[in-house]
């Protein structure tokens, strides 16, 4: 995960040997990172020294754990504010979901006192591009802890970026799989969910991931009372954003030889998909269990959103719990987006591949976009 900025050791250092080495396998790690994966893979042997205590003391809980309240899930694009409205939705003390200690060390849950420790010694307070608080407490993504757990993630594409193609088609279309691997994914992810739940204590799992915008119907077969809620934002703004993004961790996490020239096909094309999956699986889903959020409304009015969501999916105690939200919002900073600068032929780009969205969602080109056309001078 792009939290740690150590030079030599790679988050991997929190999953399984069996899950480095399929990692590893097939790939061509460059000569330059030689040195982290074995290093990485030493603290690996370390942390792998403790898992048995997670085994012997969450092994029963998991196989007896019986769900209170269905999942809700807060899916979108990287850089479309699912951090912001998962910050918000979590100070409800019926929430429930993964750490970012967890999110790094998903088999060391009952080893706290050793690795939170190194965490907190290595995590920057902020979240660099753009300035959240970072804890090892806060609510993080699923999928960096379902890169530690299994290879069937797709979260495996920071380490080798060209593989994004493979990745995508394997663990979010499931296309190519054998019915026991897609078995065996549900089974992980259902653990890790239930995981989350006994960590944090909470009844209501609310989970972000951008990665599940792409696999609605799937997460359905696992939990089919589930519960999503899909934040859009201005493609040309999340497109830039994640650039920008992208092209800071992948130098930090990258193992192999990758172009960050490379970065922005990779990102128009992926949104694409990720864009027309979504629509695809909405489909077939229930209206009473799926509802939108504008990130440009939610910034403006995140109290009536956040009512609107509870209304929608009848959840209680938003009158009671108003002021608890309020009381976060009043500790976070003014979101202060950044001023984005883009050159004619790239925005032509992304408007020739979100074009689509943008007339979907009622998007135009920001105003404050300061836009660089080379052809006049």
């Amino acid at each position: 995960m792009s939290d740690f900025k150590l030079p030599f050791i790679s988050p991997l250092v929190g999953s399984t040997w069996p899950t480095y080495c399929k990692v590893l396998k097939g790939n061509h790690v460059r000569p330059r990172h030689y040195i982290k994966v074995v290093f990485s893979g030493l603290l690996l042997s370390i942390c792998s020294a403790f898992h048995w205590i997670d085994r012997l003391t969450l092994g029963n809980k998991v196989k007896k754990f019986v769900f209170k309240e269905p999942p809700l899930f807060i899916i979108g694009h990287w850089r479309s504010g699912t951090t912001y409205l998962h910050n918000i939705l979590t100070q409800d003390p019926a929430s429930g979901y993964l750490t970012t200690y967890h999110s790094v060390f998903p088999n060391n849950l009952r080893s706290t006192w050793i690795f939170k420790t190194f965490m907190r010694i290595f995590m920057p307070r902020k979240r660099p591009g753009d300035g959240m608080l970072m804890s090892v407490n806060l609510p993080q993504e699923d999928e960096y802890a379902l890169s530690n757990i299994t290879h069937q993630s797709y979260y495996h594409f920071f380490y080798f970026p060209s593989s994004y193609r493979t990745l995508y088609s394997k663990y979010i279309r499931f296309e190519s799989l054998s019915e026991n691997e897609i078995v065996d994914w549900k089974l992980e992810y259902k653990q890790l969910v239930i995981k989350a739940l006994i960590n944090s204590g909470g009844s209501r799992a609310i989970l972000k991931n951008p990665v599940n915008t792409g696999r609605m119907l799937k997460l359905l077969e696992i939990f089919p009372e589930a519960n999503f809620i899909y934040i859009v934002r201005n493609p040309v703004i999340v497109y830039l954003s994640t650039k920008k993004f992208f092209e800071q961790w992948f130098p930090l996490l990258n193992l192999e030889k990758f172009p960050l020239e490379g970065i922005s096909d990779m990102i128009l094309e992926v949104y694409v998909k990720m864009i027309e999956d979504y629509l695809y699986d909405k489909k077939s889903l229930n209206s009473n269990r799926i509802t939108e959020v504008r990130f440009e409304s939610l910034l403006e009015n995140p109290l009536e959103e956040v009512r609107r969501i509870y209304d929608k999916f009848g959840f209680a105690r938003f009158q009671e719990l108003k002021p608890v939200f309020q009381e976060y919002l009043d500790t976070i900073n003014s979101f202060k987006s950044d001023a984005y600068i883009i050159e004619k032929p790239d925005l032509d780009r992304v408007l020739n591949k979100l074009g689509f969205a943008m007339k979907l969602w009622n998007f135009e080109v920001p105003d404050n976009l300061t836009i660089v056309d080379n052809q006049h001078h």
